[in-house]
């Protein structure tokens, strides 16, 4: 088995943690996924915490059917479009979370990959000896503008706009998620939310 840890902070500035997430500890199908939920009146944290356990669920049922690394991602992708639905349904049909959402991210390592799946600003790391290595792109407006070349990275990192996303778990109906499926040679992986 894998070794994991966890930790969720609320920070100094809001009253409320929107951040949820859940280890999946099994020795064929280890993941984590991060969530970092939005909107008012407690609907960030409704959201995130319904990301987690929607992807977990959906996995759950339907991962040990995945035959090879790429079954499994395509289940992932899966887990996270179920997951979208459920939570927009869910927002559309109770008025104090309308506009709901959330961030999510999950690493998971299978045969000898790492399988990472986004939505949102919420990152996965590959951490060696001598790397630290982004796994996830930002949905996010400033990610937008650095990879059309309008501004710095380092400019992004102080943009007034910087926390502004551009896909969220929830608010479509449909979600584009991206899977993303690199070699793994028993890195540290760390997930995390903008908040780190």
């Amino acid at each position: 088995r894998m070794r994991f840890g966890a930790i969720t902070d609320i920070g100094m500035r809001r009253k409320i943690n929107e951040d949820s997430y859940c280890i999946h500890n099994e020795e064929i199908f280890p993941y984590a996924v991060v969530a970092d939920g939005m909107g008012g009146h407690q609907a960030g944290e409704i959201a995130s915490r319904m990301a987690v356990d929607m992807i977990e669920d959906y996995l759950n049922k339907n991962l040990n059917e995945a035959l090879d690394y790429v079954e499994a991602g395509e289940t992932i992708r899966q887990s996270f479009i179920s997951a979208n639905s459920i939570i927009y349904n869910y927002a559309k049909n109770h008025y104090k979370v309308m506009g709901m959402g959330t961030t999510a991210t999950l690493a998971m390592i299978y045969q000898n990959k790492i399988i990472t799946a986004n939505v949102g600003d919420s990152r996965a790391y590959k951490v060696s000896n001598t790397d630290i290595q982004q796994l996830t792109r930002d949905h996010s407006y400033v990610q937008e503008l650095v990879m059309r070349g309008e501004i710095s990275p380092e400019m992004a990192k102080h943009h007034p706009k910087k926390n502004y996303i551009t896909r969220a778990m929830g608010a479509e109906d449909t979600v584009k998620v991206d899977i993303s499926i690199k070699p793994y040679n028993g890195e540290t992986l760390v997930l995390c939310s903008d908040g780190l």
